[in-house]
């Protein structure tokens, strides 16, 4: 033998079987008490030259020889159940023990090994494998199988829902599903071989240190009637013996009645079948499903459901959201007719898998959306951080001149450039987050979670392209939008708003017209009459609308809303919690040319394509009146004679238009129009462009000119007439849905004086030429002919603004900084005239394509 071998020697006693009174007999002749054989152990293989070594076993050994007690595990009806130390195998094992009460019965005897042959027989890994069967020394009748150390299916629900605080996770349900998979497998297998349990709960269900899964204690199973055996492994040869057994009496019930189905309950032996433990399965699943039992655990409940009673569905009694599948599943299992249920346990698995196999794609989906959540609050952190980036470039070269040296510029530029290289970083984290959320849906393809997200995404595509005007950009958005929403957006594909209004008075006729593209113009038809005010919560498909407000002793109002997409127009003030009342005027408040443009809210900016536009913003602007018309050459000669009938002659000099661009030239044959014997000043011939008229708009005049005819109109009609704000301006000129004319989105020449309007010499024409050049609300003018000076300083940011109000902001007399223009003019191209456009001059600048446009605040 060599060093790396050893002999264990092993000693057994050897007791002789009972003879028929019970009395152990004497060995046979020439056998010792005890037995000790010998066992050489070899960590290597035997060489080939090596002898075998002869192992010797006992012949027979009685149980009690045999097995080691360790003490009691459990106790039932039919007996108990110790563990046991198998001293031949060096094992611990389960030994179930019949009861001394039982052992007599005939029947009793017939049931318990009916339960040892059938558990041996059915050979699945979801059920206790039986190692050995035998009768004790006394006559009782045991067999062994393997240990299962764990927890009942009870206790894991139990354990679950306690630590969800009362409801379970997604994740948790699954994992619940997946061991009650494994118990409707094993069960499918015993069904398979013509066997039903009789006896399923969650107490006969256990789940092991391991995550194994078995279903226990087969005592009271029997043959399925639909069922025939099937297979070679013993069951068939089991099943003979069960159906030979007086086991159930007739009308006898055996099992658990708070698992058992109608037909079992009422004792209907002719009727039980595989169905029965289907019906067991689903108040099984109920209990899982719902975390309590369907009856309550209460057996009158019970009764009282078999004979006529309903049970609550399961997604009634669930304390989280419940897969429809699951509750369908559990439903039909539990059908009071077993026809409607599945016909056996491998049916009830079938569709449980296959909610699983759905499940488990479900979470590994939601894993990947987990991903793409992980990585949305870098790409909008990047985002934001370009777009301040963006605001602290417009601040550093908003507050340059052109003509700054460029080093001074440099700044802004290296933020404008950091700006743009985080956009494109976003815009690539954004790309990557979308093929990350589709590839979850490859995963799964109803996967909500997913589907909203995206939805989400298009959604707000959706809003910033119809902000845009971007019909081509809205289309895609939508339909994407459409693919993806499981609900959550209905509102805003359906498309429509929400109109509430109030005027001051109230009882005002309302009426509607909307905005509708005629030959690439936006033309206002009549759609129907609305009603007196106050108007509440008025459903309007989305649009731009002009609103006819009319009262009795009051000016008719244009009042233009925008609907948009599931919101709500109503005219709240910034810090208001009501509608703003929209006032109307009193006859007499308003001249022959004066408009009224009511408070409210618009859109200003907002059009990259727009020179300095700003960017797009909302904006609430207090009512004022305005007039129709620039001012005309006729109007400004009243002005400058006025001041030469007032000995004022310096300062009508010194307004009165000139030829020159840029700053004042001096001497009188710069004057665009002509002085008279009398000193006063009138219309003449000039050789640089066409004959001025007395219905053109005035032009070559500085800002302090304008303001002086202002302050000049002021005092003479006893109004506060006075500049518009550049902000007051657009929304006069563009009304309050962001168009970028004042007739809609196309630029065409031949609506407003621009090049290419008419034939011949470009130049100003009589402010009445062009009629269709008028905004909403019937300002004329403001896409050509001439710009108009503003009030305001010009800023890169734009005129000031307090809490979302557009507040007056006048620049000072002797102030040297640029003044705001607004409109389009006749010496520009339709591009230029844009009205979200920023144009800018010196206080003392002339240029031929700006003049004047005045306006007043409205008292109190």
């Amino acid at each position: 033998m060599s060093r790396s071998e050893r002999d264990l020697d092993l000693t057994l006693p050897v007791r002789a079987a009972p003879d028929a009174a019970g009395a152990a007999a004497a060995p046979p002749a020439g056998t010792a008490s005890d037995v000790t054989f010998r066992l050489r152990v070899s960590p290597s293989a035997p060489e080939p030259e090596s002898e075998p070594v002869p192992v010797t076993l006992p012949d027979r050994l009685s149980a009690e020889d045999r097995y080691e007690d360790l003490g009691c595990i459990g106790r039932g009806g039919m007996g108990e159940v110790r563990r046991v130390r198998d001293r031949i195998m060096g094992r611990v094992l389960a030994m179930k023990i019949q009861s001394p009460e039982a052992h007599d019965a005939t029947a009793d005897r017939a049931r318990f090994l009916a339960e040892a042959r059938l558990t041996a027989a059915l050979q699945h890994p979801g059920i206790v494998p039986v190692h050995d069967c035998g009768a004790l020394a006394d006559g009782r009748l045991w067999f062994t199988m393997k240990e299962v150390r764990g927890r009942t299916l009870g206790d894991v629900i139990a354990e679950m829902y306690t630590a969800g605080g009362g409801s379970l996770s997604p994740v948790a349900l699954r994992r619940a599903i997946d061991t009650f998979l494994r118990v409707c497998e094993a069960v499918a297998y015993a069904h398979s071989r013509g066997v039903m349990h009789r006896d399923l709960k969650p107490a006969n269900v256990m789940i092991g240190e391991f995550g194994e899964v078995l279903v226990m204690d087969w005592g009271l199973a029997r043959p399925a009637a639909p069922l025939a055996p099937a297979g070679d492994d013993g069951a068939a040869d089991a099943l003979e013996a069960v159906e030979a057994a007086p086991l159930t009496r007739p009308g006898e019930v055996l099992g658990t009645l708070l698992y058992m189905a109608p037909e079992q309950a009422c004792g209907e032996g002719d009727r039980l079948g595989a169905a029965c433990d289907v019906y067991a399965l689903g108040v099984v699943l109920y209990e899982i499903l719902a975390g309590r039992h369907p009856y309550g655990g209460h057996v009158g409940a019970v009764w009282g459901a078999l004979f006529g009673g309903e049970i609550a569905p399961v997604e009634e009694r669930a304390p989280h959201e419940l897969p429809a599948e699951l509750a369908a599943i559990c439903a039909r299992a539990m059908a009071r007719a077993p026809g409607d249920r599945y016909p056996d346990a491998g049916a009830l698995a079938a569709d449980v898998r296959s909610w699983l196999d759905g499940a488990r794609r479900r979470e590994r989906a939601l894993a990947i959306v987990d991903r793409a959540r992980a990585i949305q609050p870098a790409i909008e952190a990047t985002r934001a951080r370009a777009r301040a980036l963006r605001g602290e470039a417009r601040a550093a070269l908003g507050g340059l001149r052109s003509f700054d040296a460029a080093e001074r510029k440099a700044r802004g530029w290296r933020l404008e450039d950091e700006a743009e290289r985080l956009e494109r970083e976003a815009s690539l984290g954004r790309v990557e987050w979308m093929q990350i959320l589709r590839s979850a849906l490859n995963e799964a393809p109803d996967l909500a979670e997913a589907h909203e997200a995206l939805a989400d995404h298009y959604a707000d595509e959706l809003v910033e392209a119809e902000e845009a005007r971007d019909a081509r950009g809205a289309a895609r958005a939508e339909a994407l939008l459409r693919q993806h929403d499981r609900g959550q957006h209905v509102v805003l594909l359906a498309g429509d708003g929400e109109l509430t209004l109030a005027t001051a008075p109230a009882g005002a006729e309302v009426s509607l017209h909307r905005d509708v593209e005629r030959d690439r113009r936006l033309v206002p038809e009549h759609v129907r009459e609305l009603g007196p005010t106050p108007l509440v919560g008025v459903a309007l498909p989305r649009g731009s609308y002009l609103l006819t407000l009319r009262a009795p002793g009051y000016h008719e109002a244009r009042y233009p809303v925008l609907i948009e997409r599931g919101r709500r127009w109503d005219g709240v003030r910034p810090g208001g919690s009501a509608p703003h009342p929209v006032r109307l005027l009193r006859l007499g408040e308003l001249g022959e040319d004066d408009l009224y443009v009511p408070a409210g809210w618009f859109l200003s900016g907002g059009d990259p394509d727009a020179a300095d536009s700003l960017p797009r913003r909302r904006l609430w602007c207090d009512g004022f009146i305005v007039r129709r018309h620039p001012v005309t050459n006729a109007e400004y000669l009243a002005f400058l004679n006025a001041l030469v009938a007032s000995g004022q002659e310096a300062e009508a000099l010194e307004c009165c238009p000139r030829l020159s661009l840029g700053r004042a030239a001096s001497g009188p044959g710069s004057l665009r129009f002509e002085r008279g014997e009398d000193g006063r000043f009138r219309l003449g011939a000039t050789p640089t462009d066409v004959q001025e008229e007395p219905n053109m708009p005035v032009a070559f005049v500085h800002w302090r000119a304008a303001m002086r005819y202002a302050a000049w109109y002021a005092a003479a009609t006893g109004a506060p007439w006075r500049l518009l704000n550049e902000l007051e301006w657009e929304k006069a000129a563009r009304g309050v849905d962001g168009r970028l004319m004042p007739w809609g989105d196309f630029l065409e020449p031949t609506w407003g004086c621009m090049l290419g309007s008419h034939e011949g010499v470009a130049g100003r024409r009589p402010v009445d030429d062009f009629p269709t050049d008028e905004s909403p609300y019937g300002l004329r003018g403001a896409a050509g002919n001439v710009r108009d000076w503003c009030i305001n300083a010009w800023k890169h940011e734009g005129p000031r603004i307090e809490g979302g109000v557009v507040v007056l902001d006048a620049a000072g007399d002797d102030d040297t900084e640029f003044r705001a223009a607004r409109g389009g003019a006749w010496s520009t191209s339709p591009n230029l005239c844009r009205l979200a456009g920023r144009l800018a001059g010196k206080p003392g600048d002339r240029f031929g394509g700006i003049g004047i446009r005045l306006s007043r605040s409205l008292p109190g």
